[in-house]
This record gives structure tokens, C-alpha cells and sequence, in this order.
């Protein structure tokens, strides 16, 4: 991944989309099911064998980063899967976080493209922060109308709708059905499951049936633990072994069905110790210099300032988080070409801060809305790192 040596930036790493990225992969995989992609194919000799599988998917472990999984296999985890098969490095998207990645996988389109920026996102225009993927306000209340045309409003363009053979979305709990699940890809097959038991026999199960498949399969539960008790914690060790044992029953029973799997994650983690959260919310002054809350995700934060504002802000911004993060014009990271490529959505100016804040290592940012309790949560993502922007990606024939 592209380490910048120079600018604004310098010192982070950004994605590499000239054919290193997650939405080089999709454009490969929608190439391979019979669809078409404007974005260039991935850059790597596994993608040979997308074009010989009657059945692709492509299983994304939500938070399981590359130096996440190293960590696991020095430690001597994942003998039945994991450290079987070998796994190549890509970059995922950025912002680095759920939000924009899941999008890019159930579209094919990058976040340039798609223009969902982060977990919470500014909805000028609604005149609200949104909890994007659950359809809520920051708040907690819902965010419109249950008549309310999400997929019109959003407008979110979709490769993977261009593949002609069956396709189909299977995913845990809700997900398949919730609201948001109606903005990118209007996947006809939508199957769900509760457990990794009921991963392993839904997947198996549509891969058995006959004629040419696709499928996009999402497990949440890694980047979760991470959150909730920090990526090194025994928790999140004994949940990759579990994770590492159904991928090993998957692969067994695929044998025999012409499928070609991928694995891979959305994003990786990095742990955040409490006093090193920062509340926007405590921070002196800032709210003065504000148009709106802040939005965004822990390791990066869009700001919205008030035109009459910017040098005090820029002054607080220098001040009070200079050693936290770095304060970034939302232009530059356009400029520097950070979301992706294709045509800008028609919302992402509108979407992004005027200023964003990237947290430097070893730090996060939240904002807790007034009445509400701060929320901590040990593994953070959203960043520039390598640890958040680089994720493994195994491709393994099942002939």
C-alpha cells in the first residue's frame, strides 16, 4: 500500500487502486460472473482462477485486517484454514471503515462513486447525521419514512447488478433485510443465517445448486468482539478459531462443486487505550466553530465549520489535538484521489468535512451528542494505517 512521502497526507497509507484494492477485486469477480466494471481488474495471478469457477463468492470477515491475522498466525492459529492456504495483501478502500467497505462489496463502486463516507454520515440535506447502515439519526430515531425511497435518494450506482447468472446476498441476522440492504445491489436471493454453523451449511447449500452462482457472504462478529474488548483480548483469539474451523468446513464441503471462494475483510483494527479517546464533545471551544456535529468514524472525523470560523477552528485544531491527529481539508483528500476513482457521487462533497481529522497512531476521536454517555470502544478503525487499510485475500478452489 502506498506509504505518502509528501503533502497533507504524508506518513499515512492510502489505498491502492491501480490494481491493489478491494474495488480492483470486484471488478475482477463482476468480470468473472459476466458482468462489467469501469474500475482496472486486480493485479494479481489468483484472479485466474475466478474465470474457471461455476460458483463464486467472496466471504468478507468483517475486521479482520492483515496484521490482525498475522498476529493470529504467529501465535499458531489457523491450522484448518487460515494457515493451510496462502494469502496475498490488498488494500481496502478508505475511510477504512464498515460503512464505505460493504458498500464497495455489495456494488462494486467506490466510495467516490457511492458516496457512503463512514458509520455516521452527514446528511446535509436531511439536515441531519445519519447511523448510515441502520437507517436511525445519531440519535437513536429513525431517519425516514418507511415509504421513504432509499435507493433513489442515495443513488448508488451498482456493478454487480450488471451479472447475469444468480446472485445472491447471504449474510447474518437482519442484515439481508434491513432497510439500507435496498440502496446498492437489489440482490433477487437474500438468505441469513445466526451462527457460523449456519454460514458454513447456507453457503455450502447455495454453492450445491445448479448453474452458473454468485454470491457476496458477510460475517460480522470479529470486528464486533474487536470493538467491544480490544483486538488482542483472549475473546477475539478464540472467536478467529472458530471463524479459522467453519472456513476449513466450508472448504470441505465445496469440494466437488466448482466453487471458487475469496476471503478477505473489510477493514483491519487498531487498539486504543481509554485515555487516549478523545471526546470531540470536551474539547473547548470547538462546538463554537461548528455548523453541525461532527461525523465520522473513531479514527477519522469530518468536521463542518462555519464560514466565519475556519482560523479559530484551524487555531483550537493546532492547539488542543495537534499531537492527536492531523487536520486534513476535505478538498485535498478529494484531490489526493483517497475514495477511489469514477465519477464523484453528487453528494460527496456535501458528505465530507470541510476539515477531517485523522487521528495519528495510538489515538481515536468520538463526539457523545449532549445527554448521552461517551462511548469507548477499544478496537478502532477508520484510519490511514497500515493495520487499517491493508486486509489478506485468499482465493481457494473447491473444483
Amino acid at each position: 500500500m502506498p506509504r505518502v512521502e509528501r503533502g497533507p497526507l504524508r506518513g499515512f497509507y492510502t489505498p491502492d487502486y491501480d490494481g491493489r484494492s478491494t474495488v480492483n477485486l470486484l471488478s475482477s469477480l463482476i468480470a468473472a460472473a459476466g458482468g462489467t466494471s469501469p474500475h482496472r481488474p486486480l493485479q494479481d495471478p489468483r484472479v485466474a482462477a475466478l474465470q474457471s469457477g461455476r460458483c463464486i463468492l467472496y466471504l468478507v470477515v468483517d475486521g479482520l485486517g492483515r496484521a490482525q491475522l498475522d498476529r493470529h498466525l504467529a501465535a499458531g492459529q489457523g491450522q484448518r484454514f487460515f494457515a493451510r492456504h496462502d494469502a496475498t495483501t490488498i488494500s481496502t478502500v478508505f475511510p477504512a471503515t464498515t460503512a464505505a467497505a460493504v458498500t464497495t462489496f455489495d456494488t462494486g463502486a467506490s466510495p467516490t462513486e457511492h458516496g457512503i463516507l463512514s458509520w455516521y454520515l452527514h446528511l446535509p440535506d436531511l439536515g441531519c447525521i445519519a447511523t448510515v447502515l441502520r437507517t436511525h439519526t445519531r440519535l437513536g430515531m429513525p431517519l425516514l419514512p418507511e415509504t421513504f425511497d432509499l435507493q433513489a435518494y442515495y443513488r448508488v450506482p451498482s456493478y454487480v447488478e450488471s451479472i447475469p447468472i444468480h446472485r445472491a446476498l447471504l449474510s447474518w441476522g437482519d442484515i439481508p433485510n434491513v432497510p439500507f440492504a435496498a440502496v446498492g445491489t437489489r440482490w433477487s436471493d437474500r438468505r441469513a443465517y445466526l451462527d457460523l454453523d449456519g454460514m458454513v451449511a447456507t453457503t455450502a447449500a447455495f454453492a450445491a445448486e445448479p448453474g452458473r452462482r454468485f454470491a457476496y457472504v458477510y460475517w460480522p462478529r470479529y470486528d464486533g468482539l474487536c470493538h467491544e474488548v480490544g483486538c488482542e483480548h483472549i475473546d477475539v483469539a478464540a472467536h478467529f478459531d472458530a471463524i479459522d474451523e467453519a472456513l476449513g468446513r466450508l472448504c470441505d464441503e465445496l469440494r466437488g462443486t466448482g466453487t471458487t471462494l475469496c476471503v478477505l475483510a473489510d477493514h483491519g483494527l487498531v487498539d486504543v487505550p481509554r485515555s487516549r479517546c478523545i471526546d470531540l464533545a470536551d474539547v473547548p471551544g470547538l462546538m463554537d466553530c461548528l455548523a453541525t456535529a461532527p461525523a465520522g468514524d473513531q479514527r477519522q472525523q469530518s468536521c463542518f465549520v462555519r464560514p466565519g470560523a475556519v482560523d479559530d477552528f484551524l487555531a483550537l485544531a493546532h492547539a488542543e489535538l495537534g499531537e492527536v491527529c492531523r487536520c486534513v481539508p476535505g478538498h485535498a483528500l478529494i484531490e489526493a484521489g483517497v475514495f477511489g476513482p469514477g465519477a464523484p457521487h453528487p453528494a460527496l462533497r456535501q458528505r465530507l468535512g470541510d476539515y477531517v481529522l485523522l487521528c495519528n497512531e495510538g489515538y481515536s476521536l468520538i463526539h457523545t451528542p449532549p445527554g448521552f454517555t461517551p462511548i469507548y470502544m477499544p478496537g478502532s478503525h477508520g484510519g490511514m494505517t497500515e493495520a487499517e487499510i491493508q486486509v489478506p485475500l485468499y482465493v481457494v478452489e473447491c473444483p
